[in-house]
């Protein structure tokens, strides 16, 4: 009895043995890290571009897309901020809608391939709330009444609480746009196009809307979810519409600011 509780005893240690001799084997193969997880895919949009990390890579190696037409793959350096060293990694660029690979060789002519899929650029976005800023040169008491109506003027001029826009993306900065007055009610919309223009005066972007025959131009906050995310994000993004031109003929009181916002978040609804 003792010999076969001997015999299973070694049994176990050989077996255990062996898988982590088939462990560590499994770690010397190349591996790609997307953020800090081990991925054998990866999505990318159309129009941007994710930054994936290589291990095991032994010596220099090639990247290469299987469809360019889809996704391009070059090798970028950069100084790892942790080590100071020089590290290597692959961008990934959307081309087009679709699946292909990225093949990464390696000095000792091994490889290994992560699957890519490219997707087409949507960004939802749900109106939850409005604002107004009205303001009047040497403002008085007397001001505040037509100070008010211009403020409620201001927000009917705006698009209602409730309301959607989703942007389908054709290049980084520009796409197709449909509006909704009311996302309950997905079959009432307007279609037309966006577009994002430098403003050089401010050094920022603005957002130009294209929709019922009439150009809408915001000051988009937030924006970095509208030109370089890839995922949903809780942030709340702001257009803001300067309405100054629509008083500008005033005296009494001159309005010297006249804005409205829009307060959106990112939705998954419509």
């Amino acid at each position: 009895m003792k010999n076969k509780f001997l015999y299973l005893f070694i049994a176990s240690l050989c077996f255990i043995g062996f898988a982590s001799c088939s462990d560590d084997d499994e770690d010397t193969d190349i591996k790609f890290l997307y953020g800090s997880e081990k991925v054998s895919s990866a999505s990318v949009t159309s129009v941007g571009s994710i930054l994936v990390e290589t291990r095991n890579v032994n010596g220099a190696f090639t990247v290469k897309s299987n469809n360019e037409e889809i996704a391009t793959a070059v090798i970028d350096e950069y100084k790892d901020l942790n080590t100071g060293q020089i590290r290597l990694r692959i961008k990934i660029q959307g081309i087009k809608e679709g699946s292909t690979s990225v093949t990464v060789i390696d000095s000792e002519n091994r490889s290994a391939t992560l699957k890519v899929d490219v997707i087409i650029k949507t960004v939802s976005l749900l109106i939850t709330s409005q604002g107004a800023s009205v303001e009047a040169e040497n403002e008085t008491s007397e001001d505040q009444p037509a100070i008010d109506k211009i403020t409620e003027e201001i927000k009917s001029k705006l698009a209602p609480i409730g309301g959607g826009f989703k942007l389908i993306y054709t290049s980084q900065y520009e796409g197709t746009l449909i509006y909704y007055p009311n996302i309950q009610k997905l079959s009432e919309k307007e279609e037309g196009i966006f577009k994002f223009e430098g403003n050089e005066a401010t050094e920022r972007m603005t957002l130009k809307f294209f929709y019922n025959n009439t150009e809408y131009v915001y000051d988009p906050y937030g924006g970095s979810l509208l030109t370089n995310s890839t995922r949903t994000s809780e942030v709340r993004v702001i257009f803001i519409r300067d309405f100054i031109n629509d008083y500008i003929g005033m005296t009494k009181p001159k309005i010297k600011k006249a804005s409205g916002a829009l307060f959106m978040s990112p939705s998954m609804a419509f």
